[in-house]
């Protein structure tokens, strides 16, 4: 049994059927411009209804200080202080300020800030996103919480407004927030919010920033803020017995001492002898004091703002023009995808009555 001919086209076969293919869709010409029609009526239609995309974007850098206490903490400790909680561990490394950029006690409490930041009271950034985002406008026609707002909430949320301000930072992790860093081995961190709003995106990116350097330094020096709050206030209860000391040893020196009562001398004997105590545990108190204040200042780490959003942001709107080139090359070419089925049914109902006609 012979095997069948294989089939194959040749490179001028191909070229032939090409320009049937071009002839077939010029005789149709009508059927394209319609397709052009519909894809500018598209294009306006896509340009109109577009929303617009504010992106407000601040970056900072974040430079981490290190150093071991040594000597100074054993020291520390013979007063029952510890300065190890200032070395910073790995919990305090700068992979951290990403997840505290986003963490939920930043963004709420940047959501509950008035818009106006003169003022304590007003609109909040988070009636200001329900606004934009129609969520309000939703609620108000279905008869929903017609009324509800975020008045108050810096003093205490209520069970709605918590529950609301839960569902929009869930959104605003989603759709509005990101963060990261400019460069795998850099310290310069990037924060970007987008939004329909350009004043929320500006102001939601500004004190996000503001918001999470002050806990992360909270986090990472408020264990060495408090030692030395401690060591200061044992220093000036000292400093207080020091001069109460002082002041009783002057008073029992006597003017004219009577050899018979010798023993009139020991108070002052003892009010000097106290006095010499309360000194050397001021004096080393204070040293450790000192010393607590220059570890903390050497590993306190400092966080610079490099760039924040301009008032003029771009709405990142497509123009019309390349919106219109868009959508007319989209229409031609959906034209061609969908003749070509119809050219090749056409071809072979061509070729049926060719071998009709010759046998």
């Amino acid at each position: 049994m012979k095997d069948s001919p294989k089939e194959y086209y040749s490179l001028w076969e191909i070229v032939k059927q090409t320009q049937a293919y071009l002839r077939y869709l010029r005789q149709r010409w009508w059927l394209l411009l319609l397709f052009i029609i519909l894809g500018v009526g598209m294009g306006f239609f896509y340009y109109s209804r577009q929303k617009p995309r504010y992106e407000a974007v601040s970056t900072f850098i974040l430079e981490e200080k290190s150093g071991g206490g040594g000597g100074l903490s054993g020291l520390a400790s013979q007063f029952g202080f510890n300065l190890g909680s200032l070395g910073g561990g790995s919990m305090f490394s700068s992979e951290n300020i990403l997840e505290i950029l986003k963490s939920k006690t930043v963004i709420e409490q940047v959501l509950i800030s008035p818009v106006n930041d003169t003022l304590t009271t007003g609109t909040t950034l988070a009636d200001r996103y329900l606004e934009f985002t129609g969520i309000k406008k939703k609620w108000q026609e279905k008869g929903l919480l017609p009324s509800f707002n975020f008045a108050g909430a810096r003093k205490q949320l209520s069970p709605i407004q918590d529950s609301v301000l839960n569902v929009i930072y869930e959104s605003i992790l989603k759709q509005n927030l990101s963060t990261e860093r400019m460069s795998k081995q850099g310290t310069i961190i990037k924060v970007q919010v987008s939004a329909a709003d350009a004043q929320f995106a500006r102001l939601m990116t500004e004190r996000i920033v503001q918001e999470a350097s002050k806990l992360y330094l909270d986090l990472r020096i408020g264990t060495g803020q408090e030692n030395i709050r401690q060591l200061q206030r044992r220093s000036d209860s000292l400093l207080v017995l020091l001069n109460n000391k002082s002041y009783r040893a002057a008073a029992s020196q006597p003017l004219d001492i009577n050899p018979g009562i010798r023993t009139a001398i020991v108070p002052v004997e003892i009010a000097t002898r106290d006095k010499t105590v309360l000194g050397t545990l001021y004096a080393e108190v204070t040293k450790n004091l000192e010393a607590s204040k220059m570890l903390l200042s050497q590993q306190t780490p400092v966080i610079q703002l490099l760039d924040r959003p301009g008032y003029l942001l771009n709405d990142n709107k497509k123009g019309l023009l390349a919106v219109l080139a868009v959508s007319i090359f989209s229409a031609g070419l959906l034209f061609v995808l969908v003749a070509f089925p119809f050219f090749l049914l056409f071809m072979a109902k061509k070729a049926a009555r060719t071998e009709t006609s010759v046998s």
